[in-house]
């Protein structure tokens, strides 16, 4: 009499499936995704108020003696310049006949040197817009207000104390 061994069928002898195709690429899908979705979490911003939190205009420094920087017949009412005083670089807004507002024309977001535009000026870095009125931020990545310099209509001169 002769012995054949008897077939023996591939799930008897292996406790443990291989997994099929279709579910290797369902958890590598998952896992890709959430580490998508974890990396992306990261370049959300902060949603607390803390950091959009604007800051409110500095008090005005009265110290420095005023220097002439330009003729108060070249800027109308509502518009705003550019100008130089003793070597600093400063943008002037005129809300009225009778009033001139000079601020420091450093961006307080990047440094970069903001330029009139308008009733406001912009920063061409980052488009930060700030207000011709007060110097707090309407706009853009800069959270603090431009520094402010007292300034006068002086005859027919602006001037400002750097």
């Amino acid at each position: 009499m002769t012995l054949e061994p008897s077939p023996v069928s591939s799930a008897a002898s292996s406790p443990v499936s291989s997994p099929s195709r279709r579910n290797v690429l369902r958890a590598t899908t998952a896992v890709s995704g959430g580490a998508c979705a974890l990396a992306l979490a990261g370049c959300v911003p902060a949603a607390s108020p803390a950091s959009k939190r604007v800051s409110a205009p500095q008090p005005i420094p009265t110290t420095g003696t005023p220097v002439r920087v330009g003729k108060v017949s070249e800027l109308a009412v509502g518009a705003t310049a550019a100008g130089t005083a003793n070597g600093v670089n400063v943008v002037i807004y005129r809300p009225d006949a009778a009033t001139v507002l000079a601020y420091s024309d450093v961006c307080t977001h990047a440094g970069c040197a903001v330029a009139p535009d308008g009733a406001d000026f912009k920063c061409p870095c980052h488009s930060s817009v700030f207000k011709g009125t007060d110097g707090t931020v309407v706009s853009g990545p800069a959270r603090e207000a431009l520094p402010r310099f007292a300034a006068a209509i002086d005859g027919d001169w602006i001037t400002v104390r750097v």
